[in-house]
């Protein structure tokens, strides 16, 4: 049963291919939240027309020093995607020390969750900007009392936020 799940998955992906387009952008704000990280997203067409996408995300950044001591973060989104239109979801998780800084930090939250609505501008044709409005869910690891292992507490405020991205299509 495995190997028919990763046989279909790798189908997928292969036959989805020929269709597909991977870019290198570099986002500011958005699930970064005061940060920014260079991501690597794969628009994956789902017509012939390109019209509709399943964009997945993969990205590593740092938070900015000013606000916060230097965090590492990892960001991971998808959206989907009607012509220059889509709506999503990115989560980022807030690592305790910087790749460029040995301080450890504390008091900061350890993942965002920020659905959004997004536009992306297409420019001298391999070239865009991502723009993106949507709202932040902060979540905290606190140790509970009665567990060992700890768990991820919602810290009670959603806030509105924004995010931009400069990026290039490889085509």
């Amino acid at each position: 049963m495995k190997n028919l799940i990763l046989f279909l998955v790798i189908s997928l992906f292969l036959s989805n291919h020929v269709y597909s387009q991977v870019s290198l952008e570099t986002q500011i704000g958005g699930a970064n939240f005061l940060g920014a990280s260079l991501n690597s997203r794969f628009n994956i067409d789902l017509d012939k027309t390109k019209t509709h996408r399943i964009s997945p995300s993969f990205g590593i950044g740092i938070l900015f020093p000013y606000w916060y001591p230097s965090t590492t973060l990892i960001n991971v989104g998808v959206s989907y995607n009607y012509k220059n239109w889509g709506i999503g979801t990115e989560v980022t998780g807030f690592a305790g020390k910087s790749i460029i800084s040995s301080k450890a930090t504390n008091g900061f939250v350890d993942m965002m969750v920020y659905p959004n609505l997004n536009y992306t501008w297409t420019f001298c044709s391999n070239l865009y900007f991502r723009f993106s409005a949507g709202s932040y869910f902060a979540f905290s690891r606190r140790a509970g009392s009665s567990s060992e292992n700890p768990k991820l507490t919602f810290e009670g405020d959603v806030i509105p936020g924004a995010g931009i991205g400069f990026g290039y299509i490889f085509k």
